[in-house]
């Protein structure tokens, strides 16, 4: 016998509205380009022609197992969930594969991003241990660590992991230019 193992990254959807999922997608396209994209329900002739024209893998109706879920669309209770202000969201727990957070402010990650789980601000990003999950920022920087297996996106750029050192780095833009610049432990004073 032959066998082969994959693990692979599934994005599940259901189209409400053919524009803001096409927007959705093309906004997104880097993060999406190695997924599987697995629809619910009828895909539109137009969705599938774009798909298509982007060499986007696509299934239809198929019943993928499910989870067991530990937090519902990962809303967290308060004792887990600290604000720093109005304007930052910290999680203090390893996202999981298919979580999602999406924040209008700067969110601070403390634990592991896991494969398959995603950040998306509007805000600053701090991740501070293992990313192998998405990460997308529009905000002034990404603080981030290890990230040989992530996706990261600033500003709508892809960032090559191969740029980024196995250690603390900051992504930013210097000069209408995105710098990767190595922090060292002297320059933490703010932990």
């Amino acid at each position: 016998m032959k066998s082969n193992q994959y693990s692979i990254k599934v994005f599940e959807a259901t189209i409400e509205d053919e524009n803001k999922f096409l927007a959705f997608i093309d906004a997104n396209y880097e993060l999406f380009k190695h997924h599987l994209l697995c629809f619910q329900g009828d895909i539109p002739q137009r969705v599938q022609q774009y798909l298509e024209k982007k060499s986007l893998k696509y299934i239809n109706n198929f019943d993928f197992p499910k989870a067991k879920k530990i937090k519902d669309n990962f809303i967290m209770p308060h004792h887990e969930e600290q604000k720093c202000k109005e304007s930052c969201k910290v999680i203090s727990e390893p996202l999981r594969s298919g979580q999602y957070v999406e924040h209008a402010g700067d969110v601070v990650v403390a634990e592991r991003i896991n494969s398959g789980a995603k950040v998306v601000a509007k805000g600053n990003v701090i991740a501070l241990n293992v990313v192998n999950g998405d990460i997308s920022s529009m905000g002034d920087f990404i603080l981030v660590g290890d990230t040989q297996k992530s996706n990261i996106l600033f500003h709508g750029v892809k960032i090559d992991n191969t740029l980024l050192e196995n250690r603390l780095n900051k992504i930013e833009f210097v000069d209408n230019e995105i710098v990767i610049k190595a922090i060292s432990k002297k320059e933490l004073t703010w932990v």
